[in-house]
């Protein structure tokens, strides 16, 4: 087999491998994103409560000084009581008092129902910091492992780039060149393999007679349709035997 052929098929492993690194590098900030989006989500819903629980004690707040204020109200009004002289002025004066008690329950109760929203939004608050601190846990560990990976990831591309590069220096640089413009071209596919007389790349059926050739391996030879450099298996293994 042709042994420039041979080490363009070495040369596509490596640059397979490290078009699959260099995805998973760009990939890297969605994944980190990823991870974090159930935290963010629940540290938003937690300001929103916060936000909700502070506007509910300033409503606490106002109320329980509107109730105060009618309160005074109501006990000035019954104070006037012993001032009237005619029984008119007295039926008027009761009316009084009663709206200004059934003011003052209305605002009364008010009050209770804010404060009850007020300690159930602290509680949800509670619930829900409780629930933010586990997604923080799993969002460090997340984010530990990812980084670990991406780390891992750099090392071996970094080892890969050098074996890679010695390989290619082993490559005439005319048919260097080609294959760089196929692997371009290609997604990273530079050489396929034939099988069952076809185009491991394009998967179209290839001619008898170029199917013969590459079965020879004498010289390097091309898809019909594709133009990938074309080999095939058991040429690689008797090369390995030998």
């Amino acid at each position: 087999m042709n042994s420039q052929l041979q080490f363009l098929i070495e040369l596509q492993k490596f640059d397979l491998r490290i078009f699959q690194i260099q995805d998973s590098q760009r990939k890297a900030p969605d994944l980190l994103k990823a991870a974090e989006n159930p935290l963010k989500d629940i540290l938003s819903r937690l300001q929103i409560l916060k936000n909700t629980g502070e506007t509910l004690v300033t409503q606490q707040r106002s109320a329980e000084r509107e109730l105060a204020t009618q309160e005074d109200l109501l006990h000035k009004v019954r104070s006037r009581l012993s001032e009237l002289k005619t029984n008119k002025e007295y039926q008027a004066h009761l009316f009084e008092i009663e709206q200004a008690r059934k003011k003052k329950d209305s605002i009364e109760e008010n009050v209770l129902e804010t404060m009850e929203r007020v300690e159930e939004n602290k509680k949800t608050v509670q619930e829900l910091e409780t629930e933010a601190q586990e997604a923080q846990k799993v969002f460090d560990a997340e984010k530990g492992r990812l980084e670990s990976q991406f780390a891992e990831m750099a090392n071996e591309l970094a080892d890969l780039n050098q074996q890679q590069q010695k390989v290619a220096d082993s490559v005439e640089k005319p048919l260097l060149a080609r294959y760089n413009r196929l692997k371009t071209m290609r997604k990273g596919y530079a050489v396929a393999e034939v099988k069952d007389g076809s185009c491991g790349g394009c998967r179209l059926q290839l001619p008898p007679q170029l199917v013969a050739e590459v079965r020879r391996g004498d010289d390097l030879m091309d898809c019909s349709y594709c133009h990938r450099l074309l080999f095939m298996a058991h040429h690689l293994e008797v090369e390995t035997l030998d």
